[in-house]
Order: structure tokens, then sequence, then C-alpha cells
């Protein structure tokens, strides 16, 4: 339902698991709590940032097979079938960084 707010005075993402794609190296996935004083705040965050290797332990259902970095649509599909493994019980990044946000389940 577009435009639905569930909890009032909250904008329409929250509490949603969504995607934030930045215009930098980092992707972040988890619940999205509020945007605030510039910066987007999150709960239950994995993120993927470029060219680095990822944090979890290899037999983790959700960690690349080879132990090599993933690229960011791998990670992603990864995450979508397997559920997020939680690096950051919170997490904020600034606003300006966000090029575009999806719902996990449309990614």
């Amino acid at each position: 339902m577009s435009g639905h707010v569930f909890h009032p005075g909250h904008d329409e993402w929250h509490g949603q698991t969504v995607v934030v794609f930045t215009s930098g190296a980092r992707t972040v996935v988890g619940r999205w709590d509020s945007v605030a004083a510039g910066e987007v705040r999150m709960m239950d965050v994995a993120v993927h940032d470029s060219g680095h290797p990822p944090t979890l332990p290899a037999d983790h259902p959700a960690a690349p097979a080879d132990g090599a970095p993933e690229a960011r649509e791998q990670w992603v599909a990864r995450l979508k079938k397997y559920g997020i493994p939680v690096e950051h019980r919170t997490f904020a990044l600034p606003e300006a960084e966000v090029d575009r946000i999806e719902r996990l389940r449309d990614a």
C-alpha cells in the first residue's frame, strides 16, 4: 500500500527491510528506522563495502564459498535468500550519501 504509514510520525520506509545504495562503495541492508538530523538511522544492519571481504564466518550460509569479495548484486541476493547476518544493531549514515533505496524483497 503506497504512501501508507503504519506508525504515525514516521516515513513510509519505517520498519521495512531495505537495501540502501550509497553514492560510495557501501551498500547497507537492514530495517529502516528514520531520517533525523541529516542521518538515515537503521536497525539490524549488514554492510557491504566494495573490494573488502565480508566479515562473516566461513560456515555462515550467506558467506561466499571461496571467501573472496562478492559483487554487490551477489551479496544482496545472498542476504535476500538466507537473511541478514546482523553486523550492527543500530547504524547511521549521512542522508547525503544515499543514492537510492529498495525493499529487500524487490532487490
